[in-house]
């Protein structure tokens, strides 16, 4: 009985002081499966109403992979991205005259569902990189035509973790 005691108090903050059986819903759970796919037509649409690009630049967002430890993002990371984007990229005066119908209420759907759903409260090892990112996008408008194309990214990001990962 000790040693049952022992092992629970053990796993108890691996699990959040939880019981495995008794964790809330996670992000993979709550993302309805449809809000991805439909974030991303209404995406496609955006971007073909965008002004056709002049120059090729690089790319404004970080290169992160779903799978390899080294870059790896998670739900969190997920999340402070999104609200990068809420704040600098989709309220732009600009974009929000070519928003497609409902974008508004898929994407404002999205950041509540991540708000909402169970992960890490502690800040990520990339917060400085996604407010060097708001930064960019803020000093530019072509920056802001180009944080919209790269919007599909994210959307795949999102897709890969909802499919492959639990948490």
């Amino acid at each position: 009985m000790f040693l049952l005691l022992l092992l629970t108090a053990a796993l108890s903050p691996l699990t959040g002081g939880v019981a495995p059986g008794e964790r809330g819903i996670t992000c993979r759970q709550e993302i309805p499966p449809g809000l991805i796919r439909e974030l991303w037509s209404h995406t496609t649409q955006l971007i073909n109403r965008l002004p056709k690009r002049e120059k090729v630049s690089r790319r404004l967002l970080p290169k992160f992979c779903t799978r390899c430890p080294e870059r790896l993002i998670g739900w969190l990371e997920m999340k402070e991205v999104l609200n990068v984007y809420q704040r600098t990229v989709f309220s732009a005066t600009v974009i929000q005259k070519l928003l497609p119908l409902h974008f508004s209420e898929l994407l404002f759907r999205l950041q509540h569902t991540l708000q909402h759903c169970e992960s890490s409260s502690r800040h990520s090892r990339w917060f400085q990189i996604f407010r060097k990112l708001e930064r960019k996008i803020k000093k530019r408008r072509q920056r802001v035509l180009k944080a919209v194309r790269e919007f599909t990214f994210i959307l795949r990001w999102l897709d890969e973790l909802a499919e492959h990962h639990s948490i």
